[in-house]
């Protein structure tokens, strides 16, 4: 049983994967050339970006567990944690105008926000009438 739902949630993965590939390809219009150089450039990028998220959700887990000071120090850490991925964000900024223009980069945030609209779109019909906050709130904790 374990092997079927690893393997859905591979190929769950692979999907998403690709339907990005696809928004992100269609909305920056790449020529052949851009499209080789963009892709390791945003593949670095994304890399970077969900390597500080992980690192986020993982100060945010046993919050119910943890003391006062532990949840000051863990604030302080989040913080470190956004200021890194605004430099992050500005570091990739720049490496993108070497490959792509202006104009392609505005479609490239514009792109991912209508690939993340997507998928909360397609959660929250999965989900039929949603989740109440509760459960939701409990989902999030450990």
């Amino acid at each position: 049983m374990k092997k079927i739902l690893y393997i859905l949630l591979f190929f769950s993965f692979q999907y998403l994967y690709a339907a990005k590939i696809g928004i992100i390809t269609q909305q920056l219009n790449l020529s052949t050339e851009q499209s080789k150089q963009f892709w390791v450039v945003y593949n670095k990028y994304t890399e970077e970006m969900e390597n500080l998220r992980k690192q986020q959700r993982e100060i945010q887990r046993g919050f119910n567990t943890k003391t006062d000071e532990q949840l000051r120090k863990d604030i302080d850490k989040m913080m470190e944690l956004k200021e890194k991925e605004l430099a992050t964000e500005k570091k990739y900024q720049q490496e993108f105008l070497k490959v792509i223009n202006i104009r392609q980069l505005a479609s490239l945030y514009r792109a991912e926000k209508m690939f993340k609209a997507m998928l909360l779109q397609r959660l929250s019909k999965r989900d039929g009438k949603g989740r109440k906050e509760e459960e939701f709130l409990e989902g999030i904790d450990d």
